[in-house]
């Protein structure tokens, strides 16, 4: 008789809620690494002062984190899959603090460069993982959302760091103390901390998988699995096999055509993204006539409206998967109407020459970039089957290729007196990135492509 209420009170157990204590530790590991990677672009200028460096070397510290950043990618993303993300991702937030910190140290251009450096190969790794953990931890028809949401906390990371940089650097009251200003190196060793507690917490509280979670029961385990849940044998075998790192198929892969679509859209996405926080101001400045002053207030309109974008995009990825059950309507049709609608809002801002006019269509047409956001993100979770963290290392590295690449054709076009033109090649860009989600089969994995060639 005691068994048997034993066993319907575990039956009657209400699910525990690990996952969404995983979700709220990526999203809080993605909002430190853009506090601490974007802490630098406030203090540029006393930086280059103090150093002795040029605005062109500047530019060059600014890049020399974009690329180690997008080449270490796939390696880190290999490493995520083979170490697991407990390791992998709780080393990544260690040493990039410790770059953090040596920012606070450098004498000079080189030692600079080399931080900066090691800043982006240590902070590969963040999304990669992430998108592994997200793809053991939630159930599919909430990825979407858990994607919306880990995009959305970068940009609120890049807000938070920007303006704790710049009340530490001016000094502040609080509750009636005067709390003095501190330099720029003492403000980068404080923004290495933050990475370093969160780094111990992770590595002492999560688990690879949730079978391995003590804090995670049946039910719980059964809403990560739904409807696709596995047999408990079938669930240890599959662990046993991510603990010990199946090797990586790139031969499959790179001979993907869905492989090489996902890596388009984010190419272009990225280029397409990346002019709103580099080139932005200044084309309000030199198209549209606002003063330096103000141009900083309105380059910040279509950034809220990207993030918001972000938000809602995760949560319609989702609901419209709930309501129809297909990947294509949730995945790629919303990802098409989303860039086809950025394409659009920009070309017409490009006709408009009423500044609240041009400015709102702008807007809208990040609202729509933000839409895509999950998207792109939970298409290659997606399709990545056991291999999410390299495939997205490979997806990250495009699109991180491509952010690099944009500002130095829109630089070339500004330099040409074409201020006017770069919203036809913004158009372009978004419309590019739809032609390839039209291309993109979003079923199945890149490895089933092989399968079904093979059987052909």
């Amino acid at each position: 008789m005691a068994e048997s209420e034993t066993s319907s009170e575990t039956e009657q157990a209400a699910p525990t809620h690990a996952r969404f204590m995983v979700m709220t530790l990526l999203c809080l590991i993605a909002a430190i690494a853009y506090i601490s990677r974007n802490a630098i672009a406030v203090p540029a200028d006393t930086i280059e002062k103090e150093l002795g460096l040029s605005s062109t070397q500047m530019g060059w510290v600014m890049s020399a984190f974009f690329w180690s950043y997008a080449l270490s990618q796939i390696p880190s993303g290999w490493i995520g899959h083979i170490w697991g993300t407990r390791r992998a991702l709780s080393l990544f937030a260690i040493l990039w603090s410790i770059a953090t910190a040596l920012i606070g140290v450098v004498t000079g251009f080189w030692t600079l460069v080399l931080a900066r450096l090691i800043f982006g190969v240590s902070q590969a790794g963040i999304f990669p993982c992430s998108a592994n953990t997200i793809s053991k931890w939630l159930p599919e028809s909430s990825r979407g959302f858990s994607s919306g949401l880990l995009g959305s906390f970068m940009s609120i990371g890049s807000a938070v760091g920007a303006l704790c940089m710049g009340v530490m650097l001016v000094g502040f009251d609080f509750f009636g103390v005067s709390i003095p200003a501190i330099t720029w190196r003492t403000a980068m060793w404080i923004f290495a901390v933050p990475s370093v507690v969160w780094a111990i917490w992770f590595y002492y509280w999560f688990r690879d998988r949730p079978e391995q979670h003590a804090g995670v029961n049946e039910d719980e385990l059964r809403i990560i699995r739904g409807a696709s849940a596995q047999t408990e044998s079938e669930q240890t075998d599959e662990s046993s096999e991510d603990a010990h790192g199946e090797p990586t198929p790139w031969g499959q892969i790179l001979t993907s055509f869905s492989m090489w679509m996902i890596c388009g859209q984010q190419f272009f996405r990225a280029a397409g993204y990346i002019f709103y926080v580099t080139w932005f101001p200044t084309y309000l400045q030199k198209a549209r006539g606002i003063e330096m002053s103000t141009s900083g207030i309105w380059s910040s309109v279509p950034l809220v409206l990207y993030l918001i974008g972000n938000v809602l995009g995760g949560a319609i990825v989702d609901w419209v998967l709930q309501k129809t059950g297909s990947r294509r309507w949730s995945r790629q049709g919303v990802a098409i109407t989303a860039m086809l609608g950025c394409g659009v809002c920009t070309l017409c801002a490009y006709f408009v020459d009423e500044m609240n006019l041009a400015m709102a269509l702008i807007s809208v047409s990040m609202f729509f970039a933000g839409l895509s956001g999950a998207c792109g993100y939970t298409v290659t979770i997606d399709k990545g089957g056991q291999h999410v963290a390299p495939i997205f290392g490979m997806m990250n590295m495009a699109g991180n290729l491509g952010a690099a690449l944009l500002p130095v054709i829109v630089g070339a076009m500004f330099d040409a007196g074409q201020y006017d033109a770069v919203l036809i090649l913004m158009a372009g860009i978004y419309v590019t990135a739809a032609l390839c989600w039209m291309l993109l089969n979003p079923n199945g994995t890149v490895f089933d492509e092989r399968s079904a060639a093979v059987k052909a």
